[in-house]
């Protein structure tokens, strides 16, 4: 098992108090398979094999609130980077700030954020048959392109906004390989091949040298799979393991292209090898999760660390205080871990108690890369698709939190940032 650092149990640290703030919803009628927020767009795909897209900017702000919760709106659905801009974070350090701020998310939560079938249509940018295989395992929106996962391989598709429909009418098929998940970065798309192993196919220029054939990572079965900054781990039914990659940079570096990086396959280190036991495993940039024995063993990852042996450390665990039952899938996004169970989901925050939504879910997504929708969890039923947003995050300390991925708080401020922030006060 990896040694190191870190807390050891429980919320232990001061930044981590009173920041128990529920999530805000927003509830989308209608009957659908998937979702994917992307550059202003909400893609929804039917369940009767029907693409659309949804200018989601106008639709949230036509969403009605009290003029003194419209900004708090906008941090939870459009604008997550807002409050984890440097300068704001400083202002989050002084517990009066952070009260104004708790109490406006905690008010905004309590109301009713219902969308209409009619508010849908209104901001509806665009409708068709899905060119695509359907239902699909698994989609990817990466560079402006749409990948979709299912038995039959991946196919790629051009989603720009410059097209007629949501999607190119005309995909074009990668792999025939069948794929049960998939996650981008990078210049390429890892594919969870099932009993196959991990691939990953080349999809755009820089880090890697393009290629039309996908590359075989591991033989060792995955069902599931996400990016640890530039290596990938991989889950298995009941364990998991990373397959790692440095980076290095050679010459010709190019800064609009990041093409004098590549990345170098270094080998695979096991589920086992990390966390000393077996058990449904995970991870997502900096952190690796496993469920063993009722609590979430949780490790840190830091490829760039100057020793070999820091580069994952142990970073303490969390107790499931309730049984969970079997984990179907789990993922890990900046405001804390979400774990799809058998009829429910159960998501355990960066701080603050346990949330479990009831039910079967049909889908649910996170978006762990994103820059202004990573504090959203989109959860598909039925009959409609709940968006929450979770905005305890922000009042966390992002170095010391054990559940979550590390949100660098020296983005860069987006326009009307601070101006805008300065209504919350």
């Amino acid at each position: 098992m990896v040694d190191g650092g870190g807390p050891k149990s429980g919320k232990t640290t001061e930044d981590c108090k009173g920041t128990t703030v529920q999530p805000v919803r927003i509830t989308l009628p209608g009957r659908y398979w998937d979702s994917f927020i992307y550059k202003g767009r909400l893609y929804l795909f039917g369940v009767d094999g029907d693409v659309k897209s949804i200018d989601w900017e106008p639709l949230v702000k036509e969403v009605a609130v009290p003029k003194k919760d419209k900004i708090a709106l906008i941090c939870a659905f459009l604008r997550s980077d807002y409050l984890y801009q440097s300068d704001v974070q400083t202002l989050l350090r002084d517990a009066e700030v952070r009260k104004v701020i708790s109490t406006k998310f905690e008010r905004l939560a309590q109301q009713s954020l219902v969308v209409t079938q009619d508010h849908l249509e209104r901001h509806e940018k665009g409708r068709q048959d899905n060119p695509c295989p359907f239902p699909h395992a698994d989609l990817e929106i990466y560079n402006d392109k749409l990948f979709v996962t299912s038995s039959s391989g991946v196919v790629e598709a051009t989603c720009n906004k410059k097209t007629k429909y949501p999607i190119s009418t005309r995909p074009r098929k990668r792999w025939d390989g069948p794929v049960l998940g998939a996650s981008a970065s990078y210049g390429s798309i890892a594919l969870a091949a099932g009993t196959e192993g991990l691939y990953e196919l080349d999809i755009a220029p820089g880090f890697v040298i393009e290629s039309e054939d996908p590359c075989q990572l591991s033989e060792s079965a995955c069902r599931d799979c996400g990016w640890t900054y530039y290596s990938v781990f991989a889950s298995s039914d009941n364990s998991g393991y990373m397959a790692e990659f440095r980076k290095e940079r050679h010459d010709g570096f190019d800064f609009d292209t990041r093409s004098g990086y590549e990345r170098i396959f270094t080998g695979v280190d096991t589920a086992f090898e990390i966390f000393g036991s077996e058990g449904f495993s995970w991870g997502t940039q900096d952190k690796l999760c496993q469920v063993a024995s009722g609590e979430i063993k949780v490790a840190k990852y830091e490829p760039w660390a100057e020793l070999p042996e820091d580069r994952i450390l142990s970073f303490g665990s969390v107790p499931l205080e309730a049984p969970t039952g079997e984990v179907v899938a789990a993922g890990t996004a900046s405001f804390g871990v979400v774990m799809e169970l058998e009829n429910a989901l159960l998501i355990l925050p960066s701080a603050g108690p346990a949330i479990t939504l009831p039910g079967e879910p049909v889908n649910w997504r996170v978006f762990p890369r994103s820059r202004r929708y990573e504090n959203q969890l989109h959860a598909i039923y039925d009959d409609r698709i709940e968006v929450l947003s979770f905005n305890h995050d922000y009042l966390v300390d992002q170095v010391q939190k054990r559940l979550g991925t590390t949100v660098f708080s020296g983005i860069s401020p987006g326009q009307g940032g601070l101006g805008e922030i300065s209504a919350l006060l």
